[in-house]
């Protein structure tokens, strides 16, 4: 969600120990000049949030608000870059500009900078930072064979900390995603026990580090187990997949057995990457202008977007005028989003509802927030629709192909630009 903002806490502060005084002129601006004034910008704001945050009968920031000040810093960043030229620069600059780029989803020029920076004559202070700044910009552009053979280079050409084999972890985790979405569940599933290893390895080492680098570095160990263990059973690896999964069942969650739940939900959510997509089981349609696709087999040769939610679940409204973006500007080209909520007893506003009563209720619901795709209404106390996807909270969000197979996964709100980069992608698929 935050990757940006991970970045210039991690990455861009690292620089300011590396560069030297004579590096910052008193007029005009440098990459490196830039780069603090977008760091100290993001501080600013991240400050101004909490502060926020603890007022007063104040709610903490939610995932949308992060997303808010996530879509500012790239936005300061890219008015900030404009301009300036790699010609311009050389060694440790580049590696500022490159952060720049990077933090400004700018990933061509990210990638150039990094190359510009690794190929520096003498020494390069930052060369495994910008081996993973360059791993990333790679796999954003789905240049996926020279993110490969990045990592392979990397793994020879410098002695390491826990930071980096925890962000090297990291990397493996894009990577593996990206080669599995492509149908290379071999090469995933090697790639993410490989990944697998390294954040294990580097977890015991962070102790003394950033809560939230060991927090991602957990979260990403499970991610990359789940992903390998899905990966070995789609190309019939049975024993590799029994096995891993034995290991991870045995030893992952000592002193933290929250992330039980999390492995299970992340392994249920990649063996359902790839597969046909489970029929709806619906009690009713509240119709859209055209009718309900009364199955999901009747939408192939559509995109479909499942979104699991509920009335008295204020995130899921959150993502609403998302949903409705997505629907206005693709339905045209082939998108079909559908809501998929069941009969709960309440609404936002009222308990121990009827059916009937409920039933209004959601019909409101839907004018009033002027959502105009179908909503699927499964049956009170009925969870077959969301055992079958693995949604356990709301919201989340299933990607289905025009093909009827599931293509992503997402949980919680946030990520929309990466949710549309997805949309955009199966669109674009015949």
């Amino acid at each position: 969600m935050l990757r940006r903002i991970l970045l210039l806490n991690q990455l861009g502060l690292l620089l300011f120990a590396a560069c030297s005084d004579s590096q910052v002129a008193a007029q005009g601006k440098k990459p490196s000049q830039v780069l603090r004034q977008v760091i100290e910008h993001q501080q600013k704001m991240s400050e101004t949030l909490s502060r926020g945050a603890g007022a007063d009968n104040a709610q903490p920031p939610d995932l949308a608000e992060l997303e808010e000040l996530d879509e500012a810093v790239k936005k300061f960043a890219a008015e900030r870059v404009a301009g300036f030229k790699l010609s311009d620069w050389k060694g440790e600059e580049w590696y500022s500009l490159a952060l720049l780029y990077q933090v400004s989803e700018q990933f061509a020029p990210a990638a150039e900078a990094f190359r510009a920076y690794l190929n520096s004559d003498g020494k390069v202070k930052m060369m495994p930072n910008a081996q993973i700044g360059l791993g990333r910009a790679l796999i954003e552009m789905e240049r996926i064979e020279e993110a490969e053979k990045l990592l392979e280079n990397m793994e020879l050409s410098f002695i390491e900390g826990p930071v980096i084999t925890a962000a090297r972890a990291g990397l493996h985790k894009d990577l593996a995603v990206a080669l599995r979405d492509r149908g290379s569940h071999e090469q995933a599933a090697e790639l993410a026990k490989k990944g697998y290893t390294l954040a294990d390895n580097s977890i015991a080492l962070l102790r003394g580090a950033a809560p939230a680098l060991r927090e991602t570095t957990e979260r990403n160990r499970i991610v990359l187990a789940a992903l390998a263990v899905a990966s070995y059973e789609r190309v019939g690896r049975k024993k590799e997949a029994g096995d891993l999964n034995d290991l991870v069942m045995k030893f992952d969650f000592d002193g933290r057995p929250e992330l039980r739940a999390v492995y299970e939900l992340e392994l249920a959510g990649a063996r359902l990457i790839g597969a046909p997509a489970p029929e709806l089981e619906v009690s009713r349609w509240i119709e859209r202008k055209l009718g309900p696709p009364w199955s999901l087999s009747q939408l192939r040769g559509k995109v479909v977007l499942l979104d699991f939610w509920a009335m008295w679940c204020g995130p899921c409204v959150a993502a609403f005028p998302r949903l409705r973006e997505f629907q206005s500007k693709y339905a045209d080209k082939g998108l079909e989003v559908i809501g998929v909520t069941r009969f709960y007893g309440r609404s936002d506003a009222e308990e121990s509802l009827s059916r009937e009563q409920e039933w209004k209720s959601l019909q409101s619901y839907k004018a009033k927030h002027k959502l105009t795709y179908p909503f699927a209404v499964g049956k009170m106390d009925d969870v077959t629709n969301e055992e079958r996807y693995g949604v356990v909270g709301l919201p989340a969000i299933i990607l289905i192909d025009r093909r009827g197979n599931v293509r992503h996964v997402k949980r919680g709100v946030g990520e929309y630009r990466k949710l549309e980069k997805q949309i955009e992608k199966l669109i674009g698929e015949k």
